[in-house]
């Protein structure tokens, strides 16, 4: 390949990479022929390549693992820059203290495996499966990752403070959805490998039990387990290093400090509006006492699909951000949920529907969630209400209580 010379003629050669690793694995005479602009990309460069392929396709899931090999065909210029200073207490500054900690955690996972059991010497990142880890090891390692809820905590930052932020301040931020796609699929293999880490080592007798039933061994269902802690790990470690490498550098300096307060500083103004009636009147304060208190939480959003308003209970289910306000809905949900969501505001808008249902299980509770088009007396499409609502407690209800 002749010398690149400009932006312009290094991001198509970015791009062009990144589509030959779309189609499999590259030979070596392949690489070599990108290798010069690979070793010398920076993370603006990366994310402009990454949202140039992302930006054209319908199927996030589908580049999970071409990115993941570009990434690591370009490590050699995204480790050689120098990452910004983040202000101390500033947003990038928390999330990386975060990152800190998640590591900390993940080392201590694998330090843990790679101590010797039963004369299994544990060399490698994670063990694929041995008999020299008992069942005990592994009912230990699910408690490990039932507990460990900093992932959950770090992940809906991101998604509710950073991502939208980075939106608003940069047209090339599609990285962001494949980076959604990936947290959930490490937060469901955590949740998947935690399953009955409190129940003792009876559960995961009775998982052997299980297995034998249908024609497989105690050995085939570690050999299961190990692999899905592998794969925990890895996609978990990949995204720190996104994180840290990508996402903030570029994030840091296209977001204008004042974004970071504008919002909380619009939340904490006071104003004196009345709301007025047939059925009574209410003044600002006994509005806002009003939604944070009712056992729902409510969310609108307008006729442009961009978020407008949301309640902000104590016990609110799923997490929002000043910075969600002015987002559209479509980037609030994760890549999976994204086509369900558009169905539902196009069936509202054109008057097909009225309301849509779903409920789901989550971390043990029973969620309900509707959605209500809203139209003014002529039947205008004025925009769409979310209410959702632990319901578990409601479920469980029997009988009557007339008395307080």
């Amino acid at each position: 390949m002749e010398a690149i010379r400009n932006g312009t003629q290094r991001l198509s050669a970015l791009v062009e990479y990144l589509h030959l690793l779309y189609q499999g694995p590259v030979t070596k005479e392949i690489f070599e022929k990108y290798q010069q602009v690979l070793h010398s990309a920076g993370a603006h460069e990366v994310n402009e390549a990454l949202d140039e392929v992302l930006n054209n396709t319908d199927t996030i899931d589908s580049w999970k693992i071409p990115v993941a090999r570009f990434i690591r065909s370009a490590s050699r210029g995204l480790d050689a820059e120098t990452l910004p200073d983040y202000p101390a207490h500033s947003l990038f500054a928390e999330l990386e203290k975060d990152d800190a900690l998640i590591e900390a955690e993940l080392n201590a996972l694998q330090a843990q495996l790679l101590q010797p059991r039963n004369g299994n010497s544990g060399q490698g990142s994670i063990p694929r499966g041995s008999k020299g880890h008992s069942p005990a090891l592994i009912e230990e390692i699910r408690k490990k990752l039932g507990d460990f809820s900093l992932l959950r905590t770090h992940y809906q930052r991101l998604q509710n403070e950073l991502f939208p932020l980075f939106e608003q301040s940069a047209s090339r931020h599609r990285c962001v959805f494949l980076m959604w796609a990936l947290q959930d699929d490490v937060l469901a293999l955590q949740s998947s490998l935690a399953k009955g880490a409190v129940a003792g080592m009876q559960n995961t007798k009775a998982m052997y039990q299980a297995e034998a039933s249908v024609g497989t061994d105690e050995d085939a269902a570690q050999v299961r387990f190990w692999k899905d802690l592998g794969a925990f790990y890895m996609t978990a470690g990949t995204l720190l290093y996104r994180e840290r490498r990508i996402l903030y550098p570029v994030a840091f300096r296209a977001i204008p400090e004042r974004m970071f307060t504008d919002a909380q500083t619009t939340m904490a103004k006071k104003g004196s509006y009345n709301f007025s009636t047939i059925t009574g009147s209410l003044d600002t304060r006994q509005l806002e006492a009003i939604f944070k208190n009712l056992p729902v939480d409510i969310s609108f959003i307008g006729t442009d699909d961009r978020v407008k308003f949301y309640s902000d209970p104590p016990h609110r289910i799923f997490p929002r951000s000043p910075a969600v306000v002015g987002r559209l809905v479509q980037n609030c949900h994760p890549p999976k949920s994204v086509a369900t969501v558009e169905e539902i505001l196009r069936s509202f808008k054109s008057g097909v529907r009225d309301s849509a249902e779903f409920w789901l299980q989550s971390k043990g509770a029973f969620i309900h969630i509707e959605y209500f088009a809203l139209r003014d007396t002529d039947g205008t499409y004025l925009g769409t209400m979310e209410v959702s609502q632990d319901a578990t407690h409601l479920r469980k209800l029997e009988g009557e209580k007339r008395l307080l």
